[in-house]
């Protein structure tokens, strides 16, 4: 009887992340002809940034976008494999992105 093998969780440097996420909003806001900000914000549901609410409508749209940019990115599609893109809104504040891949986050 053969045991299973265990996968170990990939590892990706967070500049290497906020990297990618600050190039893809670049192409995204660019492409949307819209202004949004590049901060990556890390949780543990979703990963991407902070939307304006003007930009809600857009919302899905945006989440696809980065998420195909990020996912393309050298470094984060073999770390993170297939991302998913999400949009979460709680309090009022809606983070746009994707949901958080089973990474390691490094220095």
């Amino acid at each position: 009887m053969s045991t299973p093998a265990f996968r170990r969780p990939a590892t990706i440097a967070v500049k290497d992340l906020s990297s990618a996420i600050q190039q893809a909003v670049k192409t995204v806001g660019a492409n949307q002809k819209i202004e949004i900000d590049h901060k990556l914000h890390t949780g543990p549901i979703i990963m991407g940034i902070i939307l304006r609410p003007q930009y809600l409508p857009q919302a899905e749209k945006i989440a696809a976008e980065i998420t195909a940019q990020a996912g393309t990115s050298h470094g984060v599609a073999p770390a993170a494999g297939a991302l998913e893109p999400a949009v979460l809104i709680k309090g009022g504040v809606i983070t746009c992105g994707f949901i958080a891949p089973e990474v390691i986050l490094s220095e």
